[in-house]
């Protein structure tokens, strides 16, 4: 493989991707960013197809809100909350302390303490009695 060749591979993808989308979703979602305009500017969903339908858009008003909901609930998924990056980060990089002092049971604990309604718990618990557990185990064998 010559050194020219990604090179040509990269002119030939840069080609494909001037060329216009092939489908209309494709295309909704390439003008999403203008739509979105549209719709900041005080447009609605109405005069915003209304335009692209005069301009050579063949697609029906109920079919244009849908494929422009799906592509804004797709753009909406694959952002980064809050203008951060998607990463998440790594074990490594929690501090010692934190991790030191974070339980991963805590939320469960927490919600087993304050459930709601009549909860019947067949034994007593060992964390109420004041007795040590291998007497409380004596005390209760089977026989």
């Amino acid at each position: 493989m010559s050194a020219s060749t990604p090179n040509r591979f990269r002119l030939t993808l840069e080609k494909l991707a001037a060329e216009p989308p092939s489908t209309k979703t494709a295309l909704i979602r390439l003008l999403l960013p203008a739509i979105e305009g549209a719709f900041a500017s005080g447009k609605t969903w109405k005069d915003v197809w209304q335009c692209l339908a005069d301009d050579g858009l063949n697609m029906s008003y109920e079919t244009f809100r849908k494929v422009l909901s799906r592509a804004r609930k797709k753009a909406r998924a694959s952002a980064a909350p809050s203008g951060k990056s998607p990463e998440l980060p790594s074990v490594g990089s929690l501090g010692e302390a934190d991790a030191a002092q974070r339980d991963p049971l805590a939320n469960l604990k927490r919600l087993e303490q304050n459930r709601p309604g009549f909860h019947w718990r067949a034994t007593p618990s060992v964390k109420d009695s004041d007795m040590p557990w291998a007497e409380w185990r004596e005390k209760n064998k089977r026989q």
